[in-house]
């Protein structure tokens, strides 16, 4: 078996395109597309337990969170998963996307915004600017 250490990787047609060849051997995948552009773990407190990519986070009031991102995206068009614990709920309004933050919500399950020790997750894929 042999071992690459590099620091960087740079495609050779273009500087950030790389493709890996897929399991089948038939296909390819865009390496920077496949990976996630930003990821948080927190807490309803807005204690940031872990992240990746994220510069700062505000407490809107009740169960209401915008999180900023240290890099921002292309555009509003990237794609957001969202958890909670178990007795919460999670969501998101696409409306207020921006290139340089989104906003999560938590709720219980009967409805209400919710401030509870609820820990929450996040992760978003698409471009960067």
């Amino acid at each position: 078996m042999s071992t690459i250490l590099v620091n960087t990787l740079t495609g050779t047609s273009t500087a950030g395109s790389i493709a890996v060849t897929g399991e089948g051997n038939s296909t390819t995948t865009n390496l920077q597309q496949g990976l996630l552009k930003s990821w948080n773990r927190a807490e309803q407190d807005t204690t940031r337990l872990d992240s990746f990519n994220l510069a700062s986070n505000t407490d809107n009031g009740t169960g209401d969170y915008t999180f900023s991102f240290t890099n921002s995206m292309a555009s509003t068009s990237y794609s957001i998963v969202s958890d909670a614990n178990y007795a919460a709920l999670s969501s998101f309004d696409n409306t207020e996307q921006a290139t340089g933050s989104y906003n999560i919500r938590i709720f219980t399950r009967a409805d209400s915004l919710t401030n509870d020790d609820t820990k929450n997750t996040q992760m978003v894929a698409g471009d960067l600017a």
